[in-house]
C-alpha cells in the first residue's frame, strides 16, 4: 500500500520536504516526512514548481520531523497535490 504524501515545504538545507497525510480525521499520530537531497529549490518555492521535477520515485524517507537528518530508505509513496487533500487530512 502506498503512503500519499503531499508536498509541506523547502527545510534549511533547501530540500523539498513531503509529509505523510492523516489516515483519517482527528488522527494524532506523528506523520513521516519524506523527500530528496538530489534536487534542492529556494526556500519557500511554490509547490508547482517543485511537482514539475520532483516525482514519487525520487522520495526517500527523511524522518518524522521536519529538517530530519535523511534516513535514505526507498518507499513506496504517492504524491498528492494538497488541492486535492481534504482540509482534516492536511
Amino acid at each position: 500500500m502506498k503512503i500519499k504524501v503531499m508536498y509541506e515545504n523547502i527545510d534549511s538545507w533547501n530540500r523539498p520536504v513531503f509529509r505523510e497525510l492523516r489516515k483519517k480525521a482527528g488522527d494524532k499520530k506523528p506523520r513521516r516526512r519524506f523527500g530528496t537531497m538530489f534536487a534542492l529549490f529556494p526556500y519557500g518555492e511554490p509547490e508547482a514548481e517543485v511537482l514539475k521535477q520532483i516525482k514519487s520515485e525520487h522520495l526517500v524517507f527523511f524522518g518524522s520531523e521536519f529538517d530530519c537528518e535523511p534516513m535514505g530508505t526507498s518507499c513506496d509513496v504517492e504524491i498528492v497535490k494538497e488541492a486535492d487533500v481534504p482540509l482534516e487530512l492536511v
